[in-house]
C-alpha cells in the first residue's frame, strides 16, 4: 500500500464517520421531536448546495421554515440529500411556499425539527 492509497482510505474514512455521525444525529432528533408538540408553519425558501469530495459531488437540499409559537415567530431549516442534482433541485420547487407541521421544545420553542411522517397529509412527499 503506498502513500496515495493510505490518504485515500483516510479521506473516505472520514467522510463516511460524519456521515454516519450526521445520520445518527438526525435520528436521535427525530426520536425526540415526536413528543414535541407541533404548530402550523410554512416553508419559506429553499437551496440546493453542491458539496465535492474526489471522487463524487452530492446534494443537500436545504429548506428554510417558519413558524408561530403563542404569537412569537421562530424559524428553522430541514435538510435532504441526495446524489443527483435534478432530484434535489424537484425536491425544493416542489416544498417552497407550502405549509408544514413543525414540532418544537415545549421549553424551548426555538429548537424545532421538521419531521417527514408529520407531513403526509399536507404535501405530497417527493420521489
Amino acid at each position: 500500500m503506498d502513500a496515495d492509497d493510505i490518504i485515500t482510505a483516510v479521506i473516505l474514512a472520514a467522510i463516511m464517520g460524519a456521515a454516519i455521525r450526521g445520520l445518527a444525529w438526525n435520528k436521535l432528533k427525530t426520536i425526540g421531536a415526536r413528543s414535541w408538540p407541533t404548530s402550523q408553519g410554512k416553508i419559506e425558501f429553499g437551496t440546493v448546495i453542491e458539496h465535492r469530495t474526489r471522487y463524487f459531488s452530492y446534494y443537500v437540499a436545504q429548506m428554510a421554515y417558519s413558524y408561530a409559537v403563542s404569537g412569537e415567530y421562530f424559524s428553522g431549516y430541514y435538510e435532504k440529500t441526495f446524489f443527483k442534482e435534478s432530484s434535489a433541485d424537484r425536491f425544493v420547487a416542489d416544498l417552497k411556499g407550502r405549509s408544514a407541521f413543525i414540532r418544537h421544545k415545549s421549553s424551548s420553542p426555538d429548537v424545532s425539527a421538521l419531521l417527514k411522517e408529520d407531513q403526509q397529509s399536507l404535501w405530497p412527499l417527493p420521489k
